[in-house]
């Protein structure tokens, strides 16, 4: 007798650990059996792209996919998880799923609809469910756009949820045919111009930084474009063939002057809010570190600009690592202190103050930094204290001055 309830409290405990993870809502099957099930269901198919090391996948699980409002949407579509390097990493590659998490819903016909990339609360991603399931997606966007290639409202949500699925192409082709079209906006086209070439350029000389380490193993294709001409230029004139020394000057150029061609599209004077700190750090991080320090300032001065502690880190980090604007710099990140005094906030604080001529206050803080981190991260922090103590230089630097980076080949 006691065997049976032992084993029935097995069961039972299984059961509701199942309930708790929301497995009840999810396929057991493959990509294409799921298909076939939403088919028969006339419905969407919604597919949770995750791996092992991705945290904010597991915020996702264990705070939003358990939510009992979230698993009464996913109830209502062919819901499926997949880990992009296991399982999914076909379907990952298919789709461009590039970061994680990435949930895309696709058509019975196997076409992707629309997506979500990152994390969201359980509120927002029921209403992001609701959207979709009842038709507002980018499938339909791009169909209204081909109905009225001049519709401002459809090129605006047809970019963002092209650039959303690592397709800037896509998006800049979409870009060039509303802009061909008479009575443009031409406001909005140089705006989404920058933000579409701003993705492609991040994400080729990114790879071409890679490929160059790795010896030109494979080509790239660069397409002469606002954002990416300079490279690829200097692909079709025989790059990968000369002195590596040589390259890696040429790469950083390019890389500049493409940021520039970029930075152009846009009327900085009108920048306001979000959009000059994204600004500020495109042109930071393209070496264009006079104007990233000046956007900065601004985005900092504007009282309506939303100051969060991440952002307000970020940007006195970028002004530490330039030496520049230092008061602004300690200013910024004191308020992030107050917001989140966390050990990298502690840090990027402690730094600039040793840099301002404040090294007391910067040890102590650096410590405190220490204290509140754990393995490697404490023992890094504890390295800067002793050069704070012993008044070594600082090396930090952008990193747009290392690009591309060291060859990882000897040829």
């Amino acid at each position: 007798m006691k065997r049976w309830s032992v084993f029935i409290l097995t069961v039972a405990t299984a059961a509701l650990v199942a309930c708790s993870r929301g497995d009840g809502i999810w396929f057991r099957g493959d990509l294409d059996a799921a298909i076939k099930a939403a088919a028969k269901k006339n419905t969407l198919v919604f597919v949770e792209f995750n791996t092992d090391w991705c945290s904010w996948c597991r915020r996702l699980e264990s705070e939003t996919l358990t939510n009992r409002d979230v698993r009464n949407e996913l109830g209502k579509l062919v819901s499926i998880q997949l880990n992009a390097e296991t399982d999914g990493a076909a379907a990952a590659r298919k789709f461009g799923v590039e970061s994680y998490p990435t949930m895309i819903f696709l058509h019975p016909s196997g076409e992707e609809v629309e997506r979500i990339v990152g994390y969201l609360p359980p509120e927002k991603f029921v209403e992001e469910v609701r959207r979709i399931r009842t038709g507002d997606t980018l499938f339909a966007c791009l169909r209204q756009l081909d109905d009225d290639p001049t519709d401002v409202d459809a090129i605006r949500r047809a970019v963002e949820g092209l650039l959303e699925r690592s397709d800037p192409e896509g998006a800049i082709a979409r870009i060039n045919d509303f802009h061909g079209r008479p009575g443009h906006d031409h406001e909005v086209c140089e705006k989404l111009m920058f933000l579409a070439g701003r993705d492609l350029h991040y994400r080729v000389y990114l790879r071409a930084g890679k490929l160059y380490r790795e010896g030109w193993k494979t080509s790239i294709e660069v397409p002469p474009v606002p954002g990416s001409k300079r490279l690829s230029a200097l692909l079709d004139e025989g790059l990968p063939d000369l002195d590596p020394v040589e390259q890696a000057v040429l790469m950083r150029k390019a890389r500049f002057e493409d940021a520039a061609e970029l930075l152009q599209l846009v009327n900085l004077d009108n920048a306001e809010g979000d959009d000059l700190f994204s600004l500020a750090a495109f042109a930071f991080r393209g070496g264009h570190y006079e104007l990233a320090v000046g956007l900065y300032e601004h985005w900092f001065d504007e009282p309506e600009a939303p100051h969060t502690a991440d952002t307000l880190n970020r940007a006195a980090w970028q002004l530490y690592l330039v030496r520049d604007s230092l008061d602004t710099a300690v200013a910024m990140a004191r308020k992030a202190y107050e917001l989140d005094p966390s050990p990298d906030i502690a840090d990027t604080l402690a730094r600039l103050l040793y840099v301002s001529g404040e090294p007391q206050e910067a040890v102590d803080l650096e410590h405190k930094a220490a204290e509140a981190a754990q393995g490697g991260r404490a023992e890094q922090y504890l390295e800067v204290a002793d050069k704070m103590q012993r008044l070594v230089d600082l090396d930090d630097r952008p990193s747009f001055e290392d690009y591309p980076g060291p060859r990882e080949v000897d040829l």
